[in-house]
């Protein structure tokens, strides 16, 4: 066989491929089994347009704008489904995330107990807003969760049903939400992911004594899942805890959540927020653990939060 023969064969084949072309290895937790997430109907194969006045490899998201952006706030405390514990501590968790995200120049949007319909109904009707001259979004959800045993995949409570929890951002992805591409969406889940008991491990500290300008407009192509992180605010697998201490009175995460964006919003100059996240999840894992009858298999019990990013750039607020 000729070089020649050779060199077009190699011509002929793609330069790219997935990673050992096997189907059904997308099993991640969030986002798992036959409901996995659906492109957006209705939308042709190929790619929409949207806008944006930042460079590609730009290391910072945009922060100028007043306000920065919608943060709405969902917190269930009642049930129909009886074998769901009221969350009496639904209100207090509200307010707190509210006065954080109003500190930080968002505009708070909170609703109480929403049904399914409501709550579906209220995250469509926002996706389609005109988020032009804002920065980003934030959303936080407060509820019980639970996990489907077949394939792991998760779900939160509305009043009166549960929907998947990949539903609270699947309307905000890029080729649904044109106007909010190119910016970060942020999710913070309260919610238990689970059964699983973390006892925690003792540690024991050990004492020893080139930049291009061009008047051209660029183009360039984003994943329609860029963007995004989520906050939870426990490991896959284990639950969520709340706390009546005093300094708490609510939900562990959300408590230092709060604290820590409120402190943020105060602070000059300000730090990134992946390193205020960073603190929370410290805060939460070292600074608490459960304290419930003694008898109780929760009973001193660590908590972690767990973030899934696939955030381009820092951000800074």
């Amino acid at each position: 066989m000729s070089d020649a023969d050779d060199s077009a064969r190699a011509e002929a084949q793609p330069r790219d491929g997935r990673d050992g072309e096997n189907e059904g290895l997308a099993n991640t937790t969030e986002n798992r089994g036959a409901e996995a997430e659906e492109p957006a109907k209705n939308v042709p194969w190929g790619r929409p347009t949207a806008y944006t006045a930042v460079d590609g490899l730009s290391e910072c998201y945009p922060t100028n704008r007043r306000p920065r952006g919608a943060a709405l706030i969902f917190a269930h405390s009642k049930f129909d489904n009886k074998n769901l514990k009221p969350r009496p501590s639904a209100a207090h968790d509200a307010e707190l995330a509210r006065g954080a995200f109003e500190a930080l120049e968002f505009q708070p949007e909170v609703f109480l107990d929403l049904t399914r319909n409501e709550l579906e109904g209220k995250l469509s009707e926002v996706a389609k807003r005109d988020h032009s001259g804002c920065d980003a979004l934030a959303i936080v959800f407060m509820s019980h969760g639970e996990v489907k045993p077949r394939n792991n995949m998760e779900f939160v409570w509305a009043k009166d049903d549960k929907i998947p929890t990949k539903e609270l951002w699947i309307n905000f992805t890029a080729e649904r939400c044109a106007g909010l591409a190119g910016k970060p969406k942020l999710y913070f889940i309260q919610a238990c992911r689970g059964p699983d008991v973390d006892k925690g491990v003792n540690m024991t500290r050990a004492v020893r004594g080139m930049a291009v300008q061009t008047d051209s407009i660029e183009e360039y192509v984003i994943p329609i899942h860029a963007d995004q992180l989520v906050m939870w605010a426990s490991y896959p697998g284990f639950p969520a805890f709340t706390s009546q201490r005093e300094g708490i009175q609510g939900s562990v995460f959300i408590h230092f959540l709060a604290e820590n964006l409120r402190n943020y919003a105060l602070s000059s100059p300000r730090p990134s927020l992946s390193s205020i996240l960073l603190k929370v999840s410290r805060e939460v894992a070292v600074l608490y653990e459960s304290d419930i009858d003694s008898q109780n298999q929760y009973h001193k019990n660590k908590q972690v939060p767990y973030i899934h990013s696939t955030l381009l750039r820092e951000i800074y607020f």
